[in-house]
């Protein structure tokens, strides 16, 4: 679908010019506005798409339907409401793979390390939230009830992948994810962040879930290595990537900045000061928080808590790609408020202006469009599918501290 296209879907959603009405201090108000918002984003449903049962161009925007189905997991789990609950279980078991870790065979061609990721953090949510099991078709060597598809396992898969391919990749750069799996892909020869980071953040959060020590060295692991090769300064910015083909040896960094790399390590921090309870890992939740306020806040003095994409947004360059990395960041800090507590009173301002601009910015009506600049006070003629489900994050974050608890391995 054409950025054109996308734009024509977004016009026909509207269906009233004011914006919607919410009030961040009461839960009852931003759950309804986010059952608005989550059914504009639904609109976009599509079970006969093969990029993850959203229309939206394919194939490689695979891994934002996996973004966006963990957007209406935590959506079901905070407001309460299973509208969308059938339709998200039966497009992770689609997507799943004969092998349980998210990479399924329709991928193959084209599915990176990020891509699978953003599909493995829905088993890892729905692990800390005990949601719904998948059909168990199968179990363990033990003949118990643990599945051999159940949530832990399907975490426990995918790292189990991303230990093999660090391994096999170290040759370069002293180690790390390369972006692509597949060697004839373009990409190849690029580690980047967020497949390092999400590798970081499925470690950590299996770690603080089971307990298990091996997942907290291998999170101990890529942490030190992402600051080592130069990914995350010292300062804690969190830069694109960087080559890694013939001499190039992760030397020279691209240092782009984008929301969904700092908000990848951010929470996978918060659950290593939460396995661990040590102060190094609060101040690196701290520093991480610092440099994305400086970088993706107030686009403008009347807007400085205001979240925004800062490479592309302010000119309308955003892509269907850029317009959904908030979501991660609006997803993440919330959930890093309930982990790491002495951050809370910094997170909540963030959440609160960016939910309040993201719900001006919305139609207001039946299937709300929502658009990208939340500071500006109004619609700004942009929506597509990324920015429904940043929207859809960034309101129904404030409800992420009054969620159940998450959970650990009893």
């Amino acid at each position: 679908m054409t950025r054109q296209s996308n734009l024509a879907v977004g016009a026909a959603l509207i269906s009233a010019i004011s914006a919607l009405n919410l009030d961040i201090n009461d839960p009852a108000s931003v759950k309804n506005i986010a059952a608005q918002v989550a059914k504009g984003l639904y609109t976009y449903h599509d079970p006969s798409s093969t990029a993850g049962q959203f229309r939206q161009p394919q194939p490689w925007f695979w891994w934002e339907s996996g973004s966006a189905w963990n957007a209406l997991m935590d959506y079901t789990v905070y407001t309460g409401d299973a509208t969308y609950k059938a339709d998200l279980l039966s497009s992770l078991a689609k997507n799943v793979g004969a092998n349980y870790d998210f990479a399924p065979a329709e991928q193959q061609n084209w599915e990176a390390n990020d891509d699978q990721v953003y599909w493995v953090y829905n088993a890892l949510s729905a692990m800390e939230y005990g949601f719904d099991a998948l059909p168990c078709e199968t179990t363990n060597a033990k003949g118990d009830d643990s599945c051999a598809n159940s949530w832990l396992a399907i975490g426990t898969n995918a790292f189990n992948d991303f230990v093999t391919r660090w391994d096999k990749d170290s040759a370069t750069c002293g180690g790390g994810l390369k972006w692509q799996y597949v060697e004839t892909a373009n990409g190849y020869y690029y580690k980047n962040s967020v497949s390092n980071g999400g590798f970081f953040q499925t470690a950590a959060r299996l770690a603080r879930y089971t307990g298990n020590q091996t997942f907290g060295d291998w999170a101990t692991k890529v942490w030190d290595w992402s600051t080592s090769v130069g990914f995350v300064s010292a300062d804690f910015h969190v830069f694109d990537g960087a080559g890694d083909e013939k001499d190039a040896n992760c030397s020279a960094i691209n240092k782009d900045e984008w929301s969904y790399n700092i908000a990848t390590y951010l929470h996978g921090a918060a659950h290593m000061y939460a396995f661990t309870n040590e102060s190094i890992w609060e101040t690196r939740v701290q520093g991480l928080l610092k440099a994305a306020q400086g970088t993706f806040f107030g686009p403008n003095p009347n807007a400085t808590n205001v979240m925004y994409e800062q490479k592309c947004e302010v000119s309308s360059g955003c892509n269907i790609d850029q317009t959904s990395f908030k979501a991660s960041l609006s997803r993440w800090l919330g959930k890093t408020a309930v982990l790491v507590p002495s951050v809370k009173a910094s997170i909540e301002p963030l959440l609160q202006a960016s939910a309040s601009g993201a719900a001006l910015s919305c139609s207001g009506y039946d299937n709300s469009t929502c658009g990208v600049q939340w500071y500006t006070g109004a619609f700004d003629g942009q929506s597509d599918f990324g920015v429904e489900l940043s929207a859809l994050e960034a309101i129904q974050s404030l409800l992420a501290t009054s969620a159940p608890k998450l959970a650990i391995k009893s």
